[in-house]
C-alpha cells in the first residue's frame, strides 16, 4: 500500500489528512494537522462553511475547539509533551472569546466550560478542569430547558461528544454511555462523564501510543478486506479512505 501521508491530495481537508496520519501512525503529522483544521473551521472553511462569527446561534466552532484537543492528545503521543500546550491555550482563548462576546445561545455557552475542561484534561491540568467542568455543571443546570438530552444535538455540543467517543476508542463510549436515557439530567451527567473519564482516557491513549480513527461508515464482516496488520475485515470508511475498524491501519481489497 501507498504511504497514506504521501498519497493524501496537498489540497485536501485537514481533518482528513489528520485522519490518514492516524491510520499510519504519524501522530506529530496529525497534531499539526488537527491544529490546521481547527484553525480554517474557525475562519469558515470547514464542512460547514460558517466561521466563529457566522451561524452564532447554532455554531459549528465547538469542531474547532475538538479539534485543538485531538491535536494536544497526538502531541502527547508523539512524545511532544510541552507542545501540546499550545493548541491546548489557542483553544482555550477561543472558548472564552466565543462564550463571552460571540455565541448568543445559553446552552452553548455553559459548553464552553466544559470545552475548557476537555483542554484542560487532555494534558492532565486535572484541578483546572474539574474547576472548569464545575462551572460547565453550574451553568448548566441554571438553564430552564424543555428538553436537555435534544440540546446535545446542536453542532456546538455534538463536536463535544465526538471528541469524547474518539478518544475512548477502542472502547468506545456511546452518546447513552455520557448521557444515560436521555433524561432532564443528560447534560449534567455529561459534565460528570467528562470529568471522571476524559482524563483517564487521554492517558490510556498516551500509555498505548496509539489514537484509532474516528469512526466513519462501517462494515463488519466484509470478506473484501484484510487488515495487514490484524486479519480483520471490518472496516471504517472515514475520511475518504478504509482502515481497519480493529486497528485503525489503511486496508486494500484482497
Amino acid at each position: 500500500m501507498d504511504d497514506p501521508i504521501e498519497a493524501i491530495a496537498d489540497d485536501a481537508d485537514p481533518r482528513d489528512r489528520a485522519i490518514h496520519a492516524l491510520g499510519a501512525e504519524r501522530y506529530d503529522v496529525a497534531a499539526e494537522a488537527y491544529t490546521t483544521a481547527a484553525r480554517a473551521t474557525l475562519a469558515g472553511h470547514g464542512p460547514a462553511g460558517f466561521g466563529a462569527y457566522e451561524a452564532v446561534d447554532r455554531s459549528r466552532a465547538g469542531s474547532a475547539l475538538a479539534a485543538f484537543a485531538t491535536a494536544a492528545v497526538c502531541h502527547r503521543i508523539a512524545g511532544a509533551e510541552a507542545r501540546a500546550a499550545a493548541p491546548v491555550a489557542e483553544g482555550i482563548v477561543v472558548a472564552g472569546e466565543l462564550r463571552d462576546h460571540v455565541l448568543e445561545t445559553p446552552v452553548e455557552r455553559a459548553a464552553c466550560h466544559e470545552f475548557i475542561g476537555d483542554l484542560r484534561a487532555v494534558v492532565d491540568d486535572g484541578e483546572r478542569a474539574e474547576a472548569a467542568y464545575d462551572r460547565a455543571g453550574r451553568a448548566y443546570e441554571a438553564l430552564d430547558l424543555d428538553a436537555p438530552a435534544a440540546e446535545t444535538g446542536r453542532p456546538f455540543l455534538q463536536a463535544g461528544t465526538e471528541l469524547l467517543t474518539h478518544l475512548s476508542r477502542p472502547d468506545d463510549l456511546s452518546w447513552d454511555d455520557i448521557h444515560g436515557g436521555g433524561g432532564d439530567d443528560a447534560l449534567t451527567r455529561r459534565v460528570a462523564v467528562k470529568r471522571s473519564r476524559t482524563r483517564s482516557i487521554t492517558r490510556a491513549r498516551v500509555e498505548d501510543g496509539k489514537l484509532h480513527a474516528p469512526r466513519g461508515s462501517t462494515e463488519y464482516r466484509t470478506g473484501r478486506f484484510e487488515c495487514p496488520a490484524c486479519g480483520s475485515d471490518d472496516v471504517n470508511y472515514v475520511a475518504e479512505t478504509t482502515l481497519c475498524l480493529c486497528c485503525s491501519t489503511p486496508t486494500d481489497p484482497v
